[in-house]
């Protein structure tokens, strides 16, 4: 029963460790995708990146976690036909930019600036390509090849200042108040094992007296003894 209870505890504290290990994660996530004025997470230059819709399919679908690098100005110009990017383009046409990812179908050179004509790879809902080019300043990341089926909208939904509070930041605050709470008792328990109960108390008084006694009678009858001699 003991090595059971054992076990189940070790379990528990690698569960917990593990999601205090992912909350930390996600806090850097969170915070470096706060701090970036491009609204992207920059992790050691590789972003996480959401698919919004199914303009992609079948190479993603709504909901995928796909991995970008993240491309220095000279590798925003140096893109190729078949690399599929990010970038910021005004979807809806209400002058509001938004994040898309698409792939590069083809470039060209005008008046200094490098343009890429994209796509996306669904036929039925992209027949043709976009109707407008992007520039090479608006590309913000490439596609590595790494996508994550569905994990997206648990990150995208984590990133958000509610998903982190409830999902992050909450939990971390009960488990760090949980392990002060043990610490705590534990002190308590080491303190409680080293204090001297009230019998132990009187049984060393007892003991102290009597020594106390026997060595003034030791005292007396060397005094006498030394008395006799003169």
């Amino acid at each position: 029963m003991k090595s059971v209870k054992k076990t189940l505890k070790i379990i528990g504290n690698v569960i917990l460790w593990l999601f205090v290990a992912f909350a930390v994660f996600m806090t850097v996530l969170f915070f470096s995708s706060q701090g970036n004025k491009e609204g992207l997470p920059n992790l050691m230059g590789k972003s996480l990146i959401t698919i919004q819709s199914d303009s992609m399919k079948p190479t993603f679908r709504t909901g995928d976690l796909i991995i970008d690098k993240v491309l220095t100005t000279a590798e925003k110009t140096e893109l190729q036909p078949g690399d599929i990017i990010t970038y910021y383009v005004d979807l809806n046409g209400d002058g509001i930019t938004e994040l898309n990812t698409h792939r590069i179908v083809d470039s060209y050179e005008e008046d200094g600036y490098t343009y890429y004509i994209t796509k996306g790879d669904n036929t039925e809902t992209n027949p043709v390509n976009d109707a407008e080019p992007v520039m090479s300043s608006y590309v913000l990341a490439k596609y590595t090849g790494v996508k994550l089926g569905g994990v997206g909208s648990v990150i995208s939904f984590l990133q958000t200042p509610t998903g982190f509070l409830c999902v992050i930041v909450l939990p971390l605050v009960v488990f760090f108040l949980f392990e002060l709470y043990s610490f705590i008792a534990l002190v308590i328990r080491l303190k409680g094992k080293n204090k001297i109960s009230a019998e132990e108390e009187e049984e060393i008084k007892k003991r102290a007296v009597e020594e106390y006694l026997r060595r003034q009678q030791e005292t007396e009858k060397t005094d006498n003894t030394e008395d006799s001699g003169k």
